[in-house]
């Protein structure tokens, strides 16, 4: 196994070379789109995986606090620039830092990231090979190009642009240790999410049992949340994630956190049961619904009172209207306008709630049928 010493040298070559300090002594750091950058990053990551295998041999009890700085020496720490004024400027070359969580007798899921402004992680495992030495047996890299090409959720792990097929490149924001499968493997969560501009991020949600050469996966998953409202919340049995909820004809600013929701995963011995995602206040989905339907032309017997419908249909042609006197080209086009924020007046059998929009106020009344809101009026202002 390479010294310590070693890896740290190679590893500083990676930086530099990230950072184009090969030009003629100056910083040029590589834009991640670089095709150079690839293969920089596979030879960090894997001088990464040797670092931590090294460290679990001399330390093969570590402490929590030791596997959060499992990586101290390995490289520079990270340098924040400061303008005049003391405020914090964005970096002008790339970064590394990393952690260690541990999952089972002697079986360590390492997350690591090169960071410049916006940051690409990864993670893996390391634990005993069958001579007995610690060593990166598996990483999501390598996983994530075999289904690169079928653009899924894993392959997200080595997109590297920041649009197109996915907003921007994954990194660990967390990694839990989660109970053991009944056959007695580990298993681990790794909350990740996509480096983004705007108010409202990315995530993806992955679960994996670790079946002693490779991490299988028992659940990949998108989601987003509003930025400063995000939270994963584990009892022991049930996973909660907090959520931002799409609508399919409000729409919500970037930094709203509404409408909220929350994600629910059972974990037990048995497996892992997605519970699927509810809004934390449905009347913002009933009337979504409600307004979706109406707008599509699809039956909504069941959803409403006749003059409610028409009401909303009246709107709409009353708007539609109004464009198209104010600029042809928009035509038929129509928009409830964005999302300011809704009011529960009255939760029950029989109900009433406010939505503020753009373009004015929807108030609705219901009363719950079979189980289920049926609109009996609606104001419009």
């Amino acid at each position: 196994m390479p010294a310590l010493d070693q890896l740290k040298a190679e590893h500083q070559r990676v930086l530099d070379d990230l950072n184009g300090k090969h030009v003629r002594g100056h910083a040029h750091p590589l834009e991640l789109d670089d095709p150079q950058v690839p293969e920089i990053l596979k030879r960090g990551w894997g001088l990464a995986g040797a670092w931590a295998a090294a460290y679990f041999e001399t330390h093969p009890t570590p402490s929590a606090r030791e596997l959060e700085r499992i990586f101290e020496g390995f490289a520079p720490k990270p340098r924040n620039a400061k303008s005049p004024s003391g405020s914090t400027l964005k970096p002008h070359e790339y970064s590394f830092e990393g952690s260690a969580v541990r999952i089972g007798a002697a079986i360590y899921v390492v997350q690591a990231r090169y960071w410049m402004g916006n940051s690409t992680g990864t993670f893996m495992v390391v634990a005993r090979n069958p001579d007995g030495r610690f060593e990166a047996l598996w990483n999501i890299k390598d996983l994530a190009e075999k289904h690169y090409a079928q653009k899924d959720e894993i392959g997200r792990w080595v997109y590297l642009v920041r649009r197109a097929y996915a907003n921007g490149p994954l990194d660990v924001n967390r990694v839990f240790a989660l109970p053991p499968e009944a056959n007695g493997h580990a298993r681990f969560l790794v909350d990740a999410y996509q480096a983004a501009d705007g108010g409202t991020a990315l995530a993806q949600l992955s679960i994996w049992e670790w079946e002693g050469a490779e991490a299988k996966p028992l659940l990949v998953e998108l989601y987003q949340y509003a930025v400063g409202y995000s939270g994963v919340h584990f009892d022991g049995t049930t996973l909660r994630i907090t959520t931002k909820e799409e609508l399919e004809t409000l729409f919500a600013c970037g930094m709203c956190p509404e409408p909220r929701g929350i994600w629910t995963v059972r974990i037990t011995p048995g497996g892992v049961r997605d519970l699927g995602h509810r809004f934390l206040d449905p009347e913002i989905h009933w009337a979504d619904e409600l307004l979706s339907k109406i707008a599509k032309g699809k039956d909504t017997t069941n959803l409403a009172e006749t003059k409610v419908v028409a009401a909303v249909k009246a709107q709409i042609k009353k708007v539609q209207a109004e464009n198209s006197a104010l600029d042809p080209s928009l035509g038929s086009k129509f928009s409830w306008g964005l999302l300011d924020d809704y009011h529960i007046l009255q939760r029950g059998q029989e109900g009433t709630f406010e939505v503020n929009l753009d373009e004015g106020q929807l108030r609705f009344s219901y009363v719950i049928r079979n189980g289920k809101p049926y609109f009996t009026d609606i104001r419009i202002q």
